[in-house]
């Protein structure tokens, strides 16, 4: 994972600590996949396009339960897929980076323990 360009240093450390989150009794659930699965999914359909203009590429590396993913791309930047296609994902800027994207889905578990509402991760 740290050799890939796509990947930013805060993913690196994050797989290197804990691997995997999986949340599947909170709304449509929340998974953030292991490193192996995200090598593979890049193995398999490649890198996804990210930004404005989407030249940048990126790594899907978790997803919501309800078809939509999670990307992250060299800039640290993690989108949500606004359709389930990858070839030409629409996204949307969910965080500026992975501990922002973490805080946001630690925000998101406490709502739902609080009122069983999932949040908008």
């Amino acid at each position: 994972m740290a050799e890939l360009d796509l990947a930013p240093a805060d993913l690196v450390t994050f797989y290197d600590s804990i691997g995997a989150v999986a949340r599947a009794d909170v709304g449509n659930g929340y998974f953030f996949d292991p490193v192996r699965d995200v090598l593979l999914r890049l193995k398999e359909y490649g890198a996804v396009g990210i930004g404005a203009d989407q030249e940048a590429r990126g790594l899907v590396i978790g997803w919501n339960g309800g078809g939509l993913c999670y990307v992250t791309g060299s800039s640290g930047v993690v989108y949500r897929t606004r359709t389930a296609p990858l070839d030409e994902p629409e996204l949307g800027r969910v965080a500026d980076d992975l501990r922002h994207f973490l805080e946001l889905l630690e925000q998101s578990l406490s709502q739902f323990v609080a009122n069983d509402e999932p949040g908008y991760l």
